[in-house]
């Protein structure tokens, strides 16, 4: 279990122990510096602790602006999983975890924040409470020169706390800030993402003032910072028996003095804003990811062939100049004249040999039903090529899948609408075989979980042709395929079997390979496998639910763990788009 826990956990976790590690050590190096340095210790005294409870998180939230933009740059994700033999497989497992990545970073901003938030709330109470004292009237314990805090002018003459939050840029950008980060939280949730799409996109955008907020957020400079706290003093002793302080102006000491006059004056500025410059190296990098994306947009795209399939399926077949795939991979599709700003992804079902690209899209929501209408759906007449709509492109992007060819054997696992990535893989895993290609991949077994077969009929009917073409070409040993009806036996499905009792298909698939009824039992299915293939690694390529994901990630470890020579080794991966 240790070792199957270092083949597929551990890297995940060193880049996640790292920046995790990189956060706690700015966060206490920005805590201490505002804690005990002397260039703060007037504004220490006036809002006490919270200063340095404000300013610690402030240095995280900078810090993950730079990269929290670097994961959703699909481009350079892509870049660098296409380096072939240049970026090790490990690697490239890691940057499979893009997405996941991407909101770890954001729920650490938005955790910053509102740490940030509260501390800063205490902070304009303390602020908007203080009476500004007599410099006639004696004062018991250090003094602060409340007169010497220039920047806090405008708050010392307002009582609210509550108006004071909203009487600086600070403030009104901070809450601006706050009601964008809730907004694109709360819409991120996987049931908004996924049954409402055009809120999470939309919504998404809002990153925009997000930005823009926290660039401006300092530029008003409230926080005051002594210039002379630092630097060489002396201490004399007058006639008089008064301290004299000549030089630098150390707070701790001329704070306790009794009066004026003994040290030098205390000089403040502002502390200059430092945000936009951490958003510059992402923000640069992901203006350069959105200009690719635009002139990849702007490129031509002929629909060659749109094909009606059964369940509310339509395929649409593209042609691109310049567009080369590997097989799994996925692009977003935007149709202007059905929505101008959304784009959608999916998965490629074509193979890279062929002379085009598709997709499979099921008529589920209002977008698609839209396209499927603009696209003819419900003609009888022929559709001429200038009537369908235009279309636009942009990818493809690698995924986990593409790395199904670097492995011994493969483990393909599709639940539901998961299977479509599979079918340019094994497509393009009979291309390669009938053309004689030289692959590293001796064996794949396919695992397809699904409520019912009909509502995929047009991936039946694919992987139905892959299955009799290996077996005419005598390499039906190469790919062992099971399908599995999760909701079990119905009437209808035993009564088909008895009509059909004795035939070399399946009565409910078509498929030469027979249909299980029910779930499939990992642990056997992870044995066999395990001792059939020894000293083999095996890729297992899943897409799907999150349930089901964990649970083969787990016998993932599992197995390996077990590993004593005598067994395979296998290496999890999870698509995400």
């Amino acid at each position: 279990m240790v070792y199957g826990w270092v083949v597929n956990e551990l890297p995940k976790w060193i880049v996640y122990g790292t920046w995790a590690l990189i956060n706690i050590v700015l966060f206490i190096y920005q805590f201490y510096n505002f804690s005990t340095l002397p260039r703060y210790f007037y504004t220490r005294i006036l809002v006490r602790e919270a200063l340095a409870f404000a300013r610690g998180p402030a240095i995280i939230i900078n810090f993950n602006i730079i990269i929290i933009l670097l994961p959703v740059c699909r481009n350079l994700i892509s870049l660098l999983r296409g380096t072939g033999t240049c970026m090790p497989r490990t690697v490239k497992r890691i940057l499979d975890k893009n997405l996941t990545f991407h909101k770890a970073v954001a729920w650490t901003i938005i955790a910053a924040s509102a740490m940030h938030t509260m501390a800063h709330y205490y902070n304009y109470e303390r602020i908007a409470s203080v009476t500004r004292p007599n410099p006639t009237t004696p004062m018991e314990g250090p003094r602060y020169p409340l007169e010497a805090l220039p920047t806090f002018t405008l708050l010392f003459v307002v009582k609210d706390p509550l108006t004071a939050c909203f009487i600086t840029y600070a403030g009104i950008t901070g809450h601006i800030i706050l009601v964008v980060l809730f907004l694109m939280m709360t819409s991120s949730i996987e049931f908004i993402r996924r049954s409402y799409f055009e809120v999470f996109w939309y919504t998404h955008h809002l990153f925009i003032i997000f930005l823009t907020g926290l660039a401006f957020h300092q530029f008003q400079q409230l926080l005051p910072v002594q210039n002379n706290a630092e630097g060489t003093y002396f201490q004399n002793l007058t006639a008089e028996g008064v301290i004299n302080v000549v030089g630098a102006h150390p707070p701790a000491l001329c704070s306790l003095l009794p009066a004026k006059g003994v040290c030098p004056e205390a000089t403040f500025k502002g502390a200059p804003p430092l945000s936009w410059k951490f958003m510059l190296g992402g923000l640069f990098i992901y203006i350069i990811e959105r200009i690719v994306r635009f002139i990849r947009s702007l490129q031509r795209v002929v629909i060659i062939k749109v094909v009606q399939h059964p369940s509310k399926t339509i395929e649409i077949q593209m042609k691109k100049r310049g567009f080369t795939t590997e097989a799994g991979q996925y692009v977003f599709i935007n149709v202007p004249s059905v929505a101008l700003f959304e784009w959608h992804p999916f998965t490629l079902t074509s193979s890279p040999e062929e002379d085009y690209f598709s997709v499979h899209i099921r008529i589920v929501g209002d977008w698609t039903q839209e396209l499927s209408r603009q696209l003819g759906d419900g003609r009888n007449a022929f559709q001429q090529s200038w009537e369908l709509p235009i279309v636009a492109i942009d990818g493809p992007f690698g995924t986990a899948s593409e790395d199904v060819f670097e492995h011994d054997v493969g483990m393909l696992v599709g639940a539901g609408i998961g299977v479509t990535p599979f079918a340019s893989i094994l497509k393009s895993v009979f291309y390669k075989l009938t053309s004689e290609k030289k692959i590293s991949l001796k064996k794949v077994y396919f695992y397809w979980i699904c409520p019912e077969p009909q509502s995929f009929e047009w991936f039946a009917d694919m992987l139905s042709s892959v299955e009799g073409q290996l077996t005419a070409k005598g390499m039906s040993d190469f790919l062992d395929i099971h399908i599995y009806l999760s909701r079990g036996w119905k009437d209808k499905d035993a009564f088909a079997v008895y009509l059909h009792e004795g035939e070399e298909r399946d009565a409910i698939t078509g498929l030469q390979a027979r249909t299980h009824y029910g779930r499939p039992d990992w642990s056997n299915i992870f044995d066999e496998i395990s001792l059939s293939h020894p000293k083999t690694n095996v890729g297992v390529f899943f897409c799907g639910p999150p349930v089901l994901s964990h649970n083969l990630h787990e016998k993932c470890n599992e197995f390996t763990g077990r590993s004593d020579g005598n067994r395979a080794r296998f290496f999890y991966n999870k698509e995400n788009f």
